[in-house]
Order: C-alpha cells, then structure tokens, then sequence
C-alpha cells in the first residue's frame, strides 16, 4: 500500500495550540501554562526536552504495552508530585494536571477518568468553613474604590455574571424595556456558551446611569481592552490592592488562599437569590444544570422573582437602614417629649 504520510500532522505544541483554536482564549492560556509546567517537570526529571520523552513513550506503547503502561502512570504521578513541591494548591494541582491529561489525549495516549482515580494520588484540599460576606465588608470595599470600579463592583453584586462575562459586556447587551434593566448576556460571552438573562437592581443602574448615557451602543461598558483575560488580569490586581488597603486580606488558616477575593461577590448574588426561590440565584448565575427549569419562565416571571431578591442584592439601600433611621428619629422625638414633660427644656426648634 502507497504510503499516506501526508495526512500525518506533526505532534508538536504549536500543532496542539492550532487544535485548540476553537476554545475560549482563557482555555488556550490554561493550556500553555500546564504544557509549560509540564516541560519543565520533564526536562528536570529526565533531563531531555518534552518531544524526545514522548515520542519514546509512544514506541514504548506500540513494542512494550505493559511496560509503558506503568511507567506512563509513574510520569504522571512524579508530575503531580512536582506541582505539588512547587507550592501550588490542590485545586491548581488538578486543573494543571487536566490540562496536560487533554494535550497526552491529543498526542496519542489513553489516559481515562477511570485509571486516573485508580492509579494516581493528588493532593487533598483542606476543606474551610466558607467565609459570609457581610454588608460591612462589601460597603468598606465599594466605599474605598474608584467610582468606575465602585460601579463595576455594584454590577457584579447586582447581576451574578462572571468576571470575564461583565468585561465582555456592551452597552447594545442592555434591554431598557422591563421594570427592571435586563442583561441579555451573548452565548459567546458564558462559559457554557448559551444566552442567558440577568437583571439590574434600582441601585445598581441608577449609579450607572451616567456612564452608561455616554457610552455608544458597541462600547464595553466596564474596560477599553477587547482582550477579556487581560482586563480581567488587571482588575484581580487593582482587587488585591484595594483588598489590603482597606485591611481585608485575611487569608484561611493553613492555605494561601484569601477569605475575600473578587469571585466572593459572584457567590454573594447566587446566595441572596437562592433564598427567594431554591436554585434561583445559581441560575441566573449561569450553571448550567439548574437553568434548564427556569427555561420556562417568561421573563415578566423572572424579573418579579428578581424583585424579590432585590431588597438583599441592595448594598446602601437597604431595608434595615431605613429601619434603623426611622426607629432612631422615633427615640429621638420619645426623648424630646420627655424632656418637655419634666419641665427641663419648653420646646425644640424644628
């Protein structure tokens, strides 16, 4: 039989890179940064570059399944362990090591699920009490940033969207003909790739009113960058910044991660909504497994449930504030007219 080599493409990085180009920028990145990780491990480890030690491992599989077999789970083992010493958590661990289970897939290997959980030891992550947010902190932080930031922030309490979602979003995704402003958020934008709807509270777009006012129909709303990951990036960063200043970067006992971080907000929304209608929040927040039973709903249905929420999504307007204001005026007259009474003051000036 004639030889059909010029179907063959090379099993190289930037072969892999072009196979990927379908999937979100963020996943690519991903990507790269587990490869990179993985390159490092084997050119420490073996002292050759990462084509020569797969392209051995390949033959290995066709003359020697056994043996390659076993060795191939003692690589990804020694891989685990490496990210591990190198001071990456368990969580990290795992979403590098994914990565690279889905470039060795590509390559030619069989690595699956099943094997994975039979053979191989990852770290354990120590499981904290989550930290609840409370209307103080949200209040230090908003009251502590940029009025553009401020607004950003509002919009994350308000809506539930993901970081990269709200970045992506323009002025054109705002649907101004409900009681309440509707985001209508492109499947292009979400991570599972599906349209989905999302509300402003009062508060929320009054603040932005504004800016939104001055902006065209194409203009993002929150960043000038058309790179999402990258405004992204810078956002985290400005959050960490303003984290400290305001002296929330309190971290969990025996971890590296933050009690508060900017996806705290996210988690914030799908709480307050959860509490009018179970599972409410998480849709409208954009998991995928609970959206399917609020597919039915018109969105006259979905907004008065969100007009339920809102009283808790409210950050400076808020119920108890009114209360606490209004039970404080009430002590204040009690006062006045006792004061009166006893004779020692004949009246107060209004």
């Amino acid at each position: 039989m004639a030889s059909v080599s010029y179907l063959d493409k090379p099993l190289t990085r930037e072969a892999y890179a072009e196979y990927i180009t379908n999937h979100s920028h963020s996943h690519q990145v991903n990507q790269r940064i587990a490869i990179d990780w993985f390159e490092k491990f084997l050119l420490g480890t073996y002292e050759k570059d990462m084509q020569t030690v797969l392209s051995d491992m390949i033959n290995q599989k066709i003359t020697e399944s056994v043996r390659h077999n076993k060795n191939l789970f003692d690589l990804l083992q020694g891989f685990i362990n490496y990210l591990s010493q190198n001071g990456q958590d368990p969580t990290t661990v795992r979403t590098n090591f994914n990565g690279v289970k889905k470039f060795l897939n590509w390559y030619g290997f069989e690595i699956f699920v099943e094997t994975v959980r039979a053979k191989l030891i990852f770290p354990v992550k120590v499981k904290n009490e989550r930290h609840a947010l409370t209307i103080e902190e949200v209040r230090t932080l908003l009251n502590q940033a940029s009025p553009k930031r401020r607004g950003w922030y509002l919009f994350l309490l308000a809506t539930g969207m993901r970081l990269q979602e709200t970045l992506k979003i323009r002025k054109r995704d705002l649907d101004f003909s409900h009681d309440r402003v509707m985001v209508v958020i492109p499947g292009q934008y979400t991570k599972a790739k599906k349209q989905r709807k999302t509300f402003l509270t009062k508060e929320c777009y009054e603040y932005l009113k504004p800016q939104i006012d001055k902006l065209k129909d194409d203009e993002h709303i929150f960043t000038e960058h058309e790179d999402s990951l990258k405004a992204k990036h810078i956002e985290e960063d400005y959050f960490y910044r303003l984290r400290a200043r305001v002296g929330l970067d309190e971290k969990y006992e025996s971890s590296t991660r933050h009690k508060i971080t900017i996806h705290i907000f996210r988690s914030w929304f799908i709480t307050k909504c959860n509490r009018v209608d179970s599972d409410f929040g998480n849709a409208l927040a954009g998991h995928d497994k609970y959206m399917k039973q609020y597919n039915r709903f018109t969105e006259t249905e979905l907004i008065d449930l969100f007009k339920k929420a809102e009283p808790e999504l409210q950050i400076f307007d808020r119920k108890e504030d009114h209360e606490y204001v209004s039970k404080l005026e009430n002590q204040i007259k009690e006062m006045q007219i006792a004061l009166i009474k006893s004779g020692i003051v004949k009246d107060f000036k209004q």
